[in-house]
């Protein structure tokens, strides 16, 4: 199923890259606040925690660009359910792949604020290797604003909100494959929310 999603994703990327005007590299790092969502019996979290991570951006205009981006945020998940014998504690990260649009709107020569859609996969794995990591279909939207120090460096800030499209529950994380399946299973969406700040670098074509 990745192969399958990374092969058209990169050919897209070649695609943008011969067509931009200018290229934006921005690494990146922020905050995703905690996400808690019903189980059968009880109820779960996807703890909060830093996020770090990547974006590239192909200007294709004044007014539109494309963009790349990688996150990965850590956090704690935790459930508690009539189903389990006692609370539920394990440590986990959030990857996301995705690939975007953003509509600018230019305030000046150096101010930009944009908004934007993307595309892509999230992946939910445990730190310590106690379950299998499972990667979903995933949509996402932002908004945020840049500004540029100089024609080639500047600084961006924006707001996230990644949704996995899945039927989610405690079972998504609790299920070690050597051990007994938890069945706290049911349909819950996770949402994740969060800010960035980044340094932007951009390249004239």
């Amino acid at each position: 199923m990745k192969k399958i999603f990374f092969i058209p994703f990169l050919i897209l990327i070649s695609i943008f890259e011969v067509s931009a005007q200018t290229i934006e590299i921005s690494p990146f790092t922020g905050y995703t606040f905690d996400h808690g969502f019903p189980i059968r019996g009880g109820r779960a979290t996807l703890g909060g925690g830093q996020t770090v991570g990547g974006m590239v951006n192909f200007a294709l205009n004044e007014f539109a660009e494309v963009e790349v981006l990688y996150s990965y945020q850590g956090g704690l998940g935790t459930a508690n359910s009539s189903q389990l014998s006692g609370p539920v504690r394990e440590r986990i990260s959030a990857q996301y792949v995705m690939l975007g649009y953003n509509r600018l709107f230019p305030l000046s020569s150096q101010m930009a604020l944009f908004s934007g859609l993307k595309v892509g996969t999230g992946t939910l794995a445990s730190r310590d290797d106690n379950f299998d990591s499972i990667t979903r279909f995933t949509v996402g939207v932002n908004g945020g604003m840049k500004y540029f120090f100089t024609e080639n460096v500047g600084l961006r800030v924006q707001a996230n909100l990644m949704m996995p499209i899945s039927d989610v529950g405690a079972n998504l994380w609790w299920s070690p494959g050597s051990g007994t399946q938890v069945g706290v299973g049911g349909f819950s969406s996770i949402i994740q929310f969060g800010f960035t700040g980044a340094l932007v670098i951009r390249m004239n074509r």
